[in-house]
């Protein structure tokens, strides 16, 4: 004998078919007035809380797939698109009389009452699938209170939607925003999560399968409860079958299918560029969703990330722990790789802060833009430009750059000082373009970074002292690369392209790359051509920050600028490692590879815009009859030298001359060839033993013009000693450690004749000598609090020259 139900189940079951009566009425009697006052969802046919955001390379090859806001990856398609299989599938599962009703089934409604009644629980419910949308539309398919008020208002909605929008639509809204688990939302998305298949490709085994997961996509979860699924499966076919929707052969094949759910694959490619395609894509406040298409090259950008590992390994007992590289397509302004760290998952390396938007100090890679202003006003990259131990005057005291070795070349064309990345050279052309000027024309090239005033970064800027990023690098040598015409930097592809803008003329342009191109230009610089000979011209730079704490190199051809920074993203330094010796080497490895893919390569330059004469390689002008050597350089085309080399002179032996004298004397007939420099090769001359060569690959002798009888400037240069610091006027001002202020005192000799020489100088300070120093001219004082005078004379007071003097203050 049946059990039979207790009161307090028969009192559920009489709220259950409570209920469901209420429905029912509510479909039939309240049509006027609930329906009125309920309205219909279709607005909400727009929003797109159930997309994700696929993020694809240039050939559509998924990135990256970011959930919405509700944590929904669908992938949203046609209902053509989605196959028959699926769908009619669903239709059995959920709603068999869905082209028949108006939003609300009576029949399925008084079926669900006697299941109900009979079962004596809640063997399954009447909702229809328009419900079942408005539901989720409703609540943006998140969990919502299950009242009677509700059931009898969807119910409503769901027939005021019927009238309004028709039954495909309907259902391929529905579809869409069906929840198969994990995330996947849609059959689109579950077909290709489940089965790496498109929906329209299922098989129906595959499409029973996940027609049944969103009735309890936790309970059906397919990878923790596949059996719970399978029967669920087995039990759709069967109705498939009854309804005639399967032949006993397909119904058949169906059950005897192994249905194989593959590993869930969630692709995690180019970390640092999808984050920031993510960032720059979507709107304040709102995800992106659908599909972004973006520049990179997935295949250019695993390569580049195996060449970090493979460099950052040799690199590691150097110090150096992390890497960022970006490569760029120059036609079109397009980024192909963009690698921001060494590991994304590496903590120990900072591994998620994106180095290519990182602000570094860039050094040496910021002098071709200087160099470019410098040619603008009239310099040519074959002039000489003075590597000397030189001082400029800065608001609060003096600078005194120095090259990295330590070194100075003495005269050197602006070509070599360029691509040898030389200090003094650049921060003169610096002082004379102005620090506001140059701080402008690299903001004119993309640096937003430099954002403070000009005096905030000096004449320092020059060599890189501001921060950049490296992003911010490439897009700058990329307007390089197209002759000074600038274009924005892209990640997406199917963006706008922005309007060029000209920032520097073609000309300079053209003799900026042909500097950084020539790889004997690099030779005195950096004592070797450095890692460059890549079998192809390119046009390339170094950089080395302070303390050797960040290396770069940066570098292009016609069409591909690469940038590269090697260091350690807290800051550590490295030992010793340059922008040759740590950069360069994956800077040479990346350009191969991105070459690679390019079918047919163009010059680096327009040859139109230069033209080639013949000069003295010294001095850059015509050769004279004393130049031992003739060499082709490049000019802008109509600015070729007119004038001749003077630097080059004859001479003969000097009859008598006594010790620490020049040998020498100018001689029109003279049999040999010396070379005389002007002034301001004083001081550098000095500390060279007399007559020395200096850097001449002749072996020709270095003198001052003034020391040498007969060249025309002795008789009227007045011997005279020059202040060199601090400067007029400094004040120091104390920290904390004591009353006693650590100041360079420095000095230089210039003109007069090689009697007048000065050997030693005595620095004197308020009266009291308070050191000696032979050349360079050069001592440490511990000064006191109050104003100073500073008096340079010579030690030896026969010495007959102008002494110096000046004055400054400690505070």
């Amino acid at each position: 004998m049946k059990r039979l139900p207790s009161k307090k189940a028969l009192r559920r079951l009489g709220v259950v078919a409570g209920v469901v009566a209420c429905i029912v009425l509510g479909s039939v009697v309240a049509s006027q007035r609930v329906r009125a006052a309920a309205g219909e969802p279709s607005a909400h046919l727009a929003d797109h809380w159930h997309e994700g955001h696929r993020i694809v390379d240039r050939e559509g090859r998924l990135l990256r797939e970011i959930g919405s806001e509700a944590e929904q990856r669908g992938r949203p398609v046609a209902l053509d698109q989605m196959g028959d299989r699926i769908v009619l599938a669903t239709l059995v599962s959920e709603d068999k009389r869905f082209f028949e009703h108006d939003g609300v089934d009576g029949r399925a409604i008084a079926r669900a009452i006697g299941q109900n009644l009979k079962g004596r629980r809640i063997v399954s419910g009447a909702s229809t699938i328009t419900q079942q949308l408005v539901k989720l539309l409703d609540a943006e398919g998140k969990p919502a209170p299950r009242t009677l008020e509700r059931k009898v208002t969807e119910a409503a909605r769901a027939q005021n939607l019927e009238e309004t929008v028709d039954k495909r639509t309907i259902l391929e809204a529905y579809m869409n925003r069906l929840g198969y688990g994990h995330g996947l939302t849609g059959p689109e998305a579950a077909a290709l999560g489940y089965f790496g298949v498109s929906a329209k490709d299922l098989s129906w085994a595959q499409a029973a399968w996940l027609a049944v997961l969103p009735r309890a996509p936790s309970f059906l979860d397919s990878y923790d409860h596949p059996e719970r699924v399978r029967l669920r499966q087995r039990a759709l076919l069967d109705d498939l079958r009854e309804e005639g929707v399967l032949s006993e052969a397909d119904h058949a094949r169906a059950v005897d299918e192994p249905v194989r759910v593959r590993k869930s694959q969630r692709p995690f490619y180019a970390p640092h560029f999808v984050d920031a395609v993510v960032r720059e894509v979507s709107q304040p406040g709102e995800r992106a969703h659908g599909v972004t298409k973006t520049t990179l090259d997935l295949a250019l950008q695993e390569d580049t990330e195996g060449l970090v590992r493979t460099h950052l390994a040799a690199l590691a007992s150097l110090g150096a722990k992390n890497a960022a590289v970006i490569v760029v397509d120059n036609e079109h302004g397009e980024v192909l790789a963009w690698v921001g760290s060494g590991s994304y998952w590496d903590d120990s390396i900072a591994g998620q802060v994106d180095m290519v938007r990182a602000r570094r100090q860039p050094g040496s890679t910021l002098k071709p833009f200087v160099y470019a202003l410098a040619f603008a006003d009239g310099h040519s990259a074959a002039e000489p430009l003075p590597d000397v131990p030189t001082r400029f005057s800065e608001q609060g005291g003096t600078y005194a750059p120095g090259n990295f070795d330590g070194t100075f070349e003495g005269p050197i064309s602006a070509r070599e000082a360029l691509a040898g990345s030389l200090n003094v050279p650049a921060v003169r052309l610096a002082a004379e373009v102005g620090e506001g000027r140059m701080l402008e024309s690299l903001r004119s090239l993309g640096f937003a970074s430099l954002d403070r005033e000009a005096r905030h970064y000096g004449l320092s800027l020059a060599l890189g002292t501001g921060e950049v990023t490296l992003r911010e690098l490439a897009g700058a040598y990329v307007a390089l690369a197209r002759g000074g015409e600038r274009i924005p930097i892209r990640i997406v592809a199917n963006e706008a392209a922005g309007e060029p803008s000209r920032v520097m003329d073609a000309a300079v342009a053209s003799l900026v790359t042909e500097s950084l191109s020539d790889p004997l230009a690099r030779v005195r610089g950096l004592h070797g051509r450095g890692p460059f000979d890549l079998g192809f011209p390119v046009a390339v730079k170094t950089g080395t920050s302070s303390g050797h704490r960040d290396t770069w190199c940066v570098g292009y051809t016609h069409e591909r600028t690469v940038a590269v920074w090697i260091g350690n993203a807290d800051g550590a330094p490295t030992q010793k490692l340059t922008g040759a010796s740590g950069a360069g080497p994956l800077f040479g490895d990346v350009m191969r590879r991105a070459m690679e893919d390019v079918s047919s390569r163009a010059p680096l330059r327009d040859e139109a815009h230069l033209e080639s004469v013949e000069v003295c390689p010294l001095t850059g002008k015509l050769p004279g009859p004393a130049c031992v050597d003739h060499a082709s350089r490049h000019f802008i085309r109509g600015k070729a030298p007119k004038e001749t080399c003077d630097w080059h002179v004859r001479a003969s032996t000097r009859e008598g001359a006594g010790p620490g004298e020049t040998p020498f004397v100018c001689d029109s007939q003279g049999s040999r060839s010396i070379v005389v420099l002007p002034e301001t090769y004083d001081g550098f001359l000095a500390a060279l033993p007399s007559g020395a060569p200096g850097h001449d690959p002749f072996g020709l002798p270095w003198l001052s013009r003034s020391s040498v009888p007969g060249c025309g400037d002795q008789a009227h240069a007045e011997a005279m000693l020059r202040i060199d610091g601090p400067a007029a006027g400094s004040v120091f001002v104390y920290g904390d450690e004591g009353d006693a202020q650590v100041i360079v005192l420095s000095a230089s000799a210039v003109g007069g004749s090689p009697e007048r020489r000065v050997s030693e100088v005595e620095f004197v300070v308020d009266g009291e000598v308070v050191g000696r120093s032979r050349w360079p001219f050069r001592v440490r004082y511990q000064a006191t609090r109050g104003d100073h005078e500073l008096v340079v004379r010579p030690a030896d007071p026969r010495v007959a020259v102008r002494t110096a003097k000046t004055s400054f203050s400690v505070r």
